[in-house]
């Protein structure tokens, strides 16, 4: 009878453990995204700057090596937010998001905000690229980027400047589909784009969902506007 109880007790404290496993995912991240938030806000533009002109490694754009979000990737990413990456903020006001902007897609990085996708990427320039990763909780990370709509405004600083952009198309593309992050997209185009990439749902579906949009406007950099729900007047 002793056998049966512990071993009672041991699935009771498994299926707890895996109730609560989620909670703790979208916890310790929401934790890494305020944190990411708050000291960008706190860095002054010329230091934004010198992260942005660091030559990283071929590694930081290495896309076959990020994970799914985990407990393990999670629980270990926690600590190691690499402020040296930061180089700047996106606000989209329709869907209420902010999150901060790192140089290089590591998985460190996509645990507390959105990253470059190519070595060559620049505010205001070519086909500007950031990833993050998909939640079903949508205050988390890119979890309501498919909510974004045609004509949204999006916005983008390096506390310098701040880059308008108003979204032209979203389309749902295979993973495979690289084309859809070169600058030849922008050309096609006639001016500079943004490309804001998630999964569909999850990497496995072989999927990948993009949020495309124009530069319509660059002006000074201005808390207040950069984080206001209206597009700045021409």
């Amino acid at each position: 009878m002793k056998i049966k109880k512990i071993f009672f007790r041991l699935l009771v404290i498994v299926g707890i453990i895996f109730i609560i496993i989620p909670f703790y995912n979208d916890y310790k991240i929401k934790q890494n995204m305020n944190e990411a938030t708050i000291s960008v806000d706190d860095m002054p533009a010329d230091e934004l700057k010198k992260n942005d002109e660091q030559v990283l490694k071929n590694e930081y754009f290495d896309f076959s090596k990020i994970k799914e979000i985990s407990p393990t990737s999670t629980f270990l990413g926690a600590e190691n937010i690499d402020k040296s990456l930061f180089i700047g903020q996106i606000v989209i006001p329709s869907v209420d998001m902010n999150l901060t902007i790192f140089k290089g897609a590591t998985d460190n990085n996509l645990l507390a905000g959105v990253a470059t996708m190519k070595p060559d990427d620049k505010m205001g320039e070519n086909n500007f690229t950031l990833a993050g990763h998909y939640n079903k909780d949508k205050s988390i990370l890119f979890g309501s980027l498919m909510d974004v709509k045609i004509d949204d405004v999006i916005k983008i600083t390096d506390k310098n400047k701040i880059y308008e952009y108003r979204v032209y198309e979203t389309k749902t593309v295979d993973d495979t589909a690289i084309y859809m992050i070169k600058n030849e997209e922008a050309q096609k185009r006639g001016n500079p784009i943004i490309s804001l990439m998630t999964c569909y749902y999850s990497s496995k579906t072989g999927k990948r969902y993009f949020v495309l949009g124009d530069l319509v406007k660059t002006y000074p950099y201005d808390k207040k506007l950069m984080e206001s729900d209206t597009p700045e007047k021409s």
